[in-house]
């Protein structure tokens, strides 16, 4: 079956009472729709005189779509989505990208269509400088009270498609919409596939897939959170003979400068009260006046070490020290007790574990047994690694992993928030001189791409583990003063932030205790009843 590339274009001829079906093959994919009267350069299909002749802003099954003659062009007359198409929004083009921000040449509808048109329609005479309005087909664009547009991702499901019969030949040309600033094609731009068929040729009943409108809602929490590292990375686990002062001014800028940026960004936002801040009693007391700002934001504070000290580099008594010393610091800062831990460079063990719980701590956001659901932190025995000295008999067994359920009577509830490596900004986009794994000069292009990967396949999947249901999950990301306060880099956690913000009442920003709390809760009633 022929396809429509991903940000790609297509057109050909339709003669007729010919159909054509068009299937998002994806279910998450906008095609920009154009027909054209071969014989008249300026009758083309018009969604101003669509809308006024079928007086409304929607079309289903059985409308016809008219020219700007006023002349039927097509026909739909099969539509096994939910109905939501757009006879509204205009055509990318490269003026629209640069208004989003974007910096250099995007792929876009406006172009696409030309070029098609000239490599197989080289009579047929467009202006250079313009493109009709086109059918969006599957694109969501929902119209509040006040008259107000908001793009949301489709609501379209993979493989549903539309069928339309050409009323009279045309020239059709369809354009795979390549936007992915905004959630018009939920921020990934696929394939779709199309195919012609002739005058009274039978339809594939088998492949109609009903809209699944039985589904569960989603509901996704979102947990945005910054590692205020500072001057403090450079002391503890990023420690080396041949630290600088240019390596600490990079955690002077963090201080100074990008924990300000992040904040103004935050709350332009409108979500600097959902964000949860792991600072180092260090960078608090360090940088008394900033740590006041991301307190007076609304934002919750939780732990992250005093020096960023790694575990590693500490004995049993100094973890405990450091611990005490830093839920003081956050005491004085909040007025209470902070609830929430994140170990830096998430060097956690067992004993961080029973600190945790000996003094009451809600929850840890250092593990990673799940990348998308809480769990209870596990009280897991430390796993032996291999003396290779030793007979093979000695490593060939297997490890104990701790249970993740409602833990025993007694026994204190820390809920674990997974978060991890590919949640975060600082490996790819921070340039750290003694860190084997830093890089620094990866576009954030890349880096936006991979989160909206990772976000689309849980969407796509119901958000679940193996055998899992399950609607609803929680999207870890984080973030740091050091790294994304930078000025090349900050405009990508807005433009994310927006993206997310797309879809609408289904995603929510939760600070790390708001999830930590409602799943808590949750578990105990469960544990309840069982």
């Amino acid at each position: 079956m022929p396809i429509i590339p991903a940000r790609k274009t297509v057109s050909f001829s339709l003669s007729k009472g010919q159909e054509l079906k068009i299937i998002n093959t994806h279910g998450k994919q906008v095609l920009d729709f154009w027909a054209f009267d071969p014989s008249d350069p300026n009758g083309f299909l018009s969604m101003v005189h669509t809308r006024t002749i079928l007086l409304k802003v929607a079309i289903g099954k059985g409308d016809k779509l008219y020219s700007t003659r006023r002349k039927p062009f097509l026909t739909l007359i099969e539509d096994t989505t939910r109905g939501v198409h757009d006879l509204i929004w205009s055509a990318c083009d490269t003026e629209r990208y640069r208004m989003q921000g974007f910096d250099g040449y995007h792929d876009n509808c406006t172009d696409n269509l030309h070029s098609t048109m000239k490599s197989n329609f080289p009579d047929f005479k467009l202006s250079d400088d313009w493109v009709p309005d086109p059918l969006n087909l599957f694109m969501n664009v929902a119209i509040d009270h006040r008259g107000g547009l908001d793009i949301r991702p489709p609501t379209s499901e993979r493989g549903q498609f539309v069928i339309m019969r050409a009323e009279r030949d045309l020239i059709i040309a369809m354009s795979s919409c390549p936007q992915d600033l905004a959630p018009v094609n939920a921020g990934m731009p696929t394939d779709c596939e199309y195919q012609i068929l002739g005058e009274g040729e039978e339809h594939d009943a088998a492949i109609s897939i009903p809209p699944s409108v039985s589904l569960k809602p989603r509901r996704v929490k979102i947990a945005l959170s910054v590692d205020f590292d500072a001057v403090s990375h450079w002391l503890g686990t990023g420690c080396h003979k041949d630290n600088n002062m240019a390596d600490y001014s990079s955690g002077i800028f963090a201080g100074q400068v990008g924990v300000y940026r992040l904040l103004d960004m935050f709350k332009k936002n409108r979500v600097a009260d959902k964000v949860t801040w792991f600072i180092p009693g260090h960078t608090a007391e360090t940088f008394p006046a900033a740590a006041q700002a991301v307190f007076e934001s609304g934002a919750e504070i939780g732990l992250h070490g005093y020096s960023h000290e790694g575990i590693y580099q500490m004995t049993e008594e100094q973890e405990r020290d450091v611990l005490l010393k830093c839920i003081d610091v956050a005491t004085k800062l909040t007025g209470q007790k902070p609830r929430g831990y994140r170990a830096p460079m998430y060097t956690i063990r067992e004993t961080t574990v029973q600190l945790l719980r000996e003094h009451g701590f809600l929850y840890d956001s250092s593990l990673m047994h799940h990348d998308s659901q809480p769990y209870f932190t596990p009280s897991d025995p430390p796993i032996k690694t291999i003396d290779f000295a030793q007979p093979a008999a000695s490593w060939l067994q297997p490890s104990p992993i701790a249970s993740q359920s409602y833990p025993a009577q007694g026994q204190h509830p820390l809920v674990e928030l997974p978060c991890g490596w590919y949640n975060e900004d600082m490996m790819p986009l921070q340039y750290l001189p003694h860190l084997a794994n830093s890089m620094g000069y990866v576009s954030t292009r890349v880096v936006e791409q991979m989160w909206k990967d990772k976000f689309m396949w849980l969407w796509e999947n119901r958000g679940c583990g193996e055998g899992s249901e399950a609607a609803d999950f929680m999207f870890s990301l984080l973030v740091h003063p050091d790294v994304s306060g930078m000025a090349h880099i900050i405009s990508m956690i807005d433009r994310f932030i927006k993206w997310l913000q797309g879809f609408g009442e289904s995603v929510e920003f939760c600070t790390c205790e708001q999830i930590a709390e409602t799943w808590l809760e949750v578990q105990k009633k469960k544990a309840t009843m069982s």
